[in-house]
């Protein structure tokens, strides 16, 4: 989970001028969820960036899909949804 935490603050450091993604990042933790959703919201921005073969080659992209890549890799976005369901169990 370390190296996840070190590639987003990474990342957040190279963010276009975008509404949604300024309130993800005003989030207190970015979490896989929230990732995917930055993707999402990349794909938009940064449509002008795809090669000849339909993927990006915005630099941007490559890091958040490798972010994605790193919390599926191991099915950490699992215990990190259990967890985000435990904390609403508890809240209601």
């Amino acid at each position: 989970v370390l190296a996840i935490r070190e590639k987003i603050n990474a990342a957040i450091q190279d963010m276009p001028e975008n509404e949604e993604i300024k309130q993800l990042l005003a989030g207190a933790y970015l979490h896989y969820f929230h990732c995917l959703r930055i993707v999402e919201i990349l794909k938009g921005t940064e449509a002008s960036t795809k090669n000849l073969f339909g993927r990006y080659s915005s630099q941007r992209m490559k890091d958040w899909q490798e972010i994605v890549s790193l919390y599926e890799k191991e099915n950490t976005y699992l215990g990190k949804a259990a967890l985000a369901v435990g904390r609403l169990r508890r809240a209601l």
